[in-house]
C-alpha cells in the first residue's frame, strides 16, 4: 500500500470491527508531518483500482535518529477501512534469522529508477545484518530499494507465513539504485517488543533517547582531535576536521580520538539497549575500513602523536567499518555501534576515556570535527534505552 507523501507501507494489523488498520512505514515518511490518506491498490496513479482512507495517528519511533536512520519506523492508524478487503501481514518475531546470503522480498511504489506507480516485489540480496538494519546487494542490476520505496516491506517466511522483517529506509548514494538499500530490522527487541507490540496493542512505548552533540564552541560533552605521525608535535585540537588514515603517497598515519561524556546525561536507573555514534564524511581517498577502539587513558585536546601514540588505546578493536560500504548512510554519515563499550563504561568496568579511530588499508578519510560552526555536522552518540528496567 502508498501514503500520500510519495512513501509505501503495510498492513500489519487491523482492529477487532474492521475498521481501523494499522499501517507500518518508516519514520521519516511521517515527517515533518503524518501522511493523511493511506492508498491500497496496484497503481496509486490510477484512482479507480485504489481504495483511499483516512489516517487518525501516526506514532514514531521514540528512538528515531534523523542523522542516520536508526529506528527508521513509523504506525499510522487509518479509520474508515470497512470496505477494504485485505489481509493484514504480520511482523516477524525475534529471531527473525536474517543473514548475510539470505533472500527477502521487498515490495513497493518506487523508482525503477525510473518513475513508477506501480507495486512491485522483487527478491533481494542481504549483504549485510546489524541489530538494527538489513543491507541488501543492489548492485549489478540486481532488483532491491529505490527511491519511494520507503516505509515498504522486506518479507521472509516463518514456519511457511510471510512476515515484515524489515522496513525499507535508504539507498547508498547512487541515482540508479544500484549499489545496497538499507531496511530497518524489524526483529531487534527494542523494535519489535518496546515499540511495535506495545503500539499495535494500544499501548505507549516508555523507550527514550539521549543526542550527545556539542553545543557550543568549547568541548563541554564532547572532545575530539586527531594525531600525526608525520608531524608529531603538533596538535590539531581546534581544526574542524578529523583524519584518518594515511594520506596518498606518504607512510604517515593519523588517528582520531572522541570521547562523549555520558554519565552526568544517562539516568542512573535505566537500561541501555543501544549506543551508536556517527560523524559526517567530508571527504575520503578511496574504500577502506575503518577500525574503532578503547581508549584507556585520559587525554585533551591538546594531544600530540608524541604524546599519546604509544598505549593509549586497546589494539582490539570494538567494531569496524568500510568507508565505502553502505554504513555511510544518505548524507555522507559514517555510524557505528559501541553499546558494549558504552554498557562497561556506565557499569563501572572500564573508564571512559573515549574512542580512537584508526585505518591501516592506506586510504585516509576526512571527518568533520566538533569546532565545526554548524552544529548538524559535528560527531555525536546517540543513546537509546528504558528509563527503568522492565
Amino acid at each position: 500500500m502508498s501514503l500520500d507523501g510519495g512513501c509505501s507501507g503495510t498492513i500489519v494489523r487491523r482492529s477487532a470491527d474492521g475498521d481501523k488498520v494499522y499501517v507500518l512505514t518508516a519514520a521519516h515518511c511521517c515527517l515533518p508531518s503524518p501522511p493523511k490518506k493511506v492508498l491500497v491498490g496496484p497503481d496509486f496513479l490510477e484512482p479507480s483500482t485504489m481504495l483511499d482512507v483516512d489516517v487518525d495517528s501516526a506514532r514514531l519511533h521514540p528512538c528515531y535518529n534523523v542523522f542516520n536512520n536508526d529506528y527508521d519506523v513509523c504506525v499510522v492508524t487509518a479509520r474508515g477501512a470497512g470496505d477494504l478487503n485485505v489481509t493484514p501481514i504480520p511482523v516477524a518475531s525475534a529471531p527473525d534469522d536474517v543473514t548475510v546470503g539470505s533472500a527477502v522480498t521487498v515490495v513497493g511504489y518506487g523508482g525503477t529508477p525510473a518513475q513508477n506507480s506501480i507495486r512491485r516485489r522483487v527478491e533481494a540480496r542481504v549483504s549485510e545484518v546489524e541489530p538494527l538494519t538489513i543491507v541488501v546487494d543492489q548492485a549489478n542490476a540486481q532488483g532491491g530499494v529505490c527511491y519511494g520505496d520507503s516505509g515498504g516491506p522486506a518479507l521472509i517466511l516463518q514456519n511457511g507465513v510471510e512476515v515484515v522483517a524489515g522496513v525499507s529506509s535508504f539507498v547508498a548514494r547512487s541515482d540508479f539504485c544500484d549499489a545496497s538499500g538499507a531496511l530497518a530490522r524489524v526483529a531487534f527487541a527494542g523494535v519489535l517488543n518496546e515499540f511495535l507490540e506495545k503500539v499495535l496493542a494500544g499501548e505507549k512505548s516508555t523507550l527514550e533517547s539521549r543526542l550527545i552533540m556539542r553545543g557550543g564552541v568549547t568541548p563541554g560533552q564532547v572532545r575530539d582531535t586527531y594525531i600525526a605521525s608525520d608531524q608529531p608535535d603538533q596538535r590539531f585540537g581546534e581544526r574542524v576536521d578529523l583524519l584518518v588514515g594515511t594520506p596518498r603517497g606518504t607512510d604517515a598515519t593519523r588517528r582520531a580520538l572522541l570521547r562523549f561524556e555520558i554519565s552526568s546525561v544517562f539516568p542512573r536507573r535505566a537500561m541501555l539497549l543501544t549506543a551508536r555514534v556517527g560523524l559526517r564524511v567530508a571527504s575520503t581517498s578511496g574504500p577502506g575500513a575503518i577500525s574503532v577502539h578503547r581508549v584507556v587513558r585520559d587525554w585533551d585536546e591538546g594531544e600530540s602523536w608524541t604524546s599519546f601514540a604509544k598505549g593509549g588505546f586497546d589494539p582490539t578493536p570494538i567494531a569496524v567499518t568500510g568507508n565505502a560500504k553502505t554504513i555511510v548512510k544518505d548524507g555522507n554519515v559514517l555510524s557505528f555501534d559501541v553499546t558494549g563499550l558504552v554498557l562497561d563504561w556506565l557499569r563501572g568496568k572500564t573508564e571512559n576515556y573515549g574512542i580512537l579511530l584508526r585505518s591501516d588499508d592506506r586510504e585516509q578519510i576526512q571527518l568533520f570535527a566538533s569546532d565545526l560552526p554548524s552544529g548538524r555536522r559535528r560527531p555525536w552518540m546517540d543513546l537509546c534505552y528504558l528509563p527503568e528496567p522492565p
